[in-house]
């Protein structure tokens, strides 16, 4: 392999300041600036080897992070037909109920930026162990509730120690490229769907622990034990950098860090930079991003956090059974975003016309919801709201991460984005379906925006859905699409092989 040179930090990840006039189109998130003397194959050698170290762990992680999110809106009707279930034992009103599922939210939306900033300042390995050892002693700990102040107390504990577990995508932005990211964000999005179909399962199986601790607290305790012990795995199994992982050669090093592109986040980088904070407030697509995440999140995704619930609200199954039908709906979610993620990888499908038509399903499905009595219909478009909502969020991440530059940039814009997200817990739950079709209904106009870079006239963004090499037609409506933009005048001078699109 022949020897190459590393690119100093101001050479290739710098936070530009360029003005709008350098910048003079599109590329594609599958570029890199990856020398065309690399050896292709020695590169997805590499990757396979960094899969097999981050993505295994990674999942897992996040699969029982999930678990422990939603095993609240499981215990809600555990052991309800033996009046021990947690709402009786604890005396709950119906706003109470809503108070504890809320109240997680809270310091985990706020919490979230800060907590990605630190993941920075120390390393994966060091934060997200801490994340999951805290978050899981605190899980447990819920067993031990018996008021609703104690239920409210612990439960803020959780959100807050949970915070910053999600900016894993900050920390792939090290060792992958936006488009390498789609199917990976897409794969761990599925896990997500996929603490639904176990979660379900494990509410109906510790049901019959019902005795001396409630089915609820036996909830809690064993699903709070697992992160325990991953996050002491984490610590010492999980990389950090590039250039810090010893079981990489110098030249692997190299590859990946050249296959990345110049503006992404590096180890040499800031952890903060106000001029950072500066690019991304004044992005335009940080706030059609934003409203992007808060509309599909309240509105889509809402729903998840009472599946149980809404479920055996239909009227056609007892407290235990409704846990296990929320396996399908779950499932569906599972395989949808695999699916669509390994599309949008391969350029079969554009993510931000995808997002667009699970807007308009999610829509349908709730005037289903609304206006049908069936309770088979109205079960069946559970399960394909929830797949569909379900898949939203990974669609849009890689094209997101492509619109960051630098470390502090990608860092703080991570962050937040996935803080709004949270609006999704603290709303949801209490927001109805009519509100729920306008909330999507924006969520259409927000992605269309998203597509677009920022605020355009409609034909601006048609063109933009294209996909098209856009610097080739119009070098205004180029400059217009800043924001999304990743091309500059310094890029056209590099020599570039298209046999190393990833």
């Amino acid at each position: 392999m022949s020897s190459l040179h590393t690119p100093t930090p101001d050479e290739k990840r710098s936070i530009s300041t360029s003005s709008s006039e350098e910048i003079v189109g599109q590329l594609d998130a599958k570029l890199s600036t990856l020398d065309p003397s690399c050896d292709d194959e020695a590169y997805h050698k590499v990757l396979r080897r960094v899969d097999m170290r981050v993505m295994p762990l990674v999942l897992i992680q996040y699969l029982f992070m999930r678990v422990d999110v939603t095993n609240i809106s499981n215990a809600a009707i555990m052991n309800l037909e033996q009046k021990t279930d947690i709402k009786t034992q604890l005396h709950l009103s119906a706003q109470q109920w809503v108070w504890v599922i809320a109240c997680f939210y809270y310091p985990y939306m706020f919490l979230e930026p800060i907590s990605t900033i630190l993941l920075k300042k120390t390393s994966a390995p060091v934060w997200l162990s801490r994340i999951m050892v805290t978050w899981g002693i605190a899980t447990c700990c819920i067993a031990a509730t018996t008021s609703y102040g104690g239920l409210i107390t612990t439960r803020v504990f959780v959100g807050a120690l949970e915070a910053g577990y999600f900016p894993c995508i900050y920390f792939w932005t090290f060792w992958y490229t936006p488009a390498e990211l789609a199917i990976r964000v897409a794969a761990l999005y599925s896990m997500s769907s996929l603490s639904g179909f176990i979660g379900g399962f494990l509410a109906y199986a510790i049901s019959y622990a019902n005795g001396v601790l409630s089915g609820w607290q036996w909830l809690f305790i064993l699903e709070g034990i697992p992160p325990i012990l991953i996050g002491i795995v984490t610590f010492f199994a999980l990389p950090s950098y590039p250039e810090k992982s010893s079981w990489l050669s110098a030249e692997e090093k190299d590859l990946i860090l050249r296959h990345l592109h110049k503006d992404a986040p590096t180890i040499h980088g800031k952890t903060f930079d106000w001029n950072a904070a500066q690019l991304l407030f004044t992005d335009p697509t940080f706030y059609s991003f934003t409203g992007a995440w808060i509309c599909a999140g309240v509105g889509g995704n809402g729903i998840s956090f009472s599946l149980p619930t809404v479920i055996k609200d239909l009227g056609f199954t007892d407290s235990r059974m409704a846990n296990v039908l929320t396996m399908p709906p779950s499932f569906a979610s599972f395989a949808l975003v695999l699916i669509l993620g390994r599309l949008v990888q391969k350029g079969k499908l554009n993510p931000f016309i995808v997002c667009i038509i699970l807007d308009l399903v999610i829509i349908a499905c709730y005037i289903v919801l609304l206006y049908v009595d069936s309770v088979g219909v109205r079960y069946f478009v559970l399960i394909v709201s929830t797949g569909a909502s379900g898949s939203l969020y990974p669609m849009l991440w890689p094209k997101r991460v492509q619109a960051l530059r630098g470390t502090a940039m990608a860092g703080l814009g991570i962050g937040l984005h996935n803080a709004s997200a949270q609006f999704s817990g603290i709303l949801g739950p209490q927001v109805s379906f009519k509100v729920s079709i306008a909330l999507m209904a924006g969520a259409v106009v927000f992605h269309s925006l998203c597509a677009s870079g920022c605020f355009l006239s409609i034909s601006d963004v048609a063109w933009v859905l294209m996909h098209g090499p856009i610097q080739k037609y119009s070098s205004g409506l180029a400059h217009r699409v800043q924001a999304q933009t990743q091309l500059r005048k310094s890029d056209l001078e590099e020599k570039r092989d298209s046999a190393y699109v990833v």
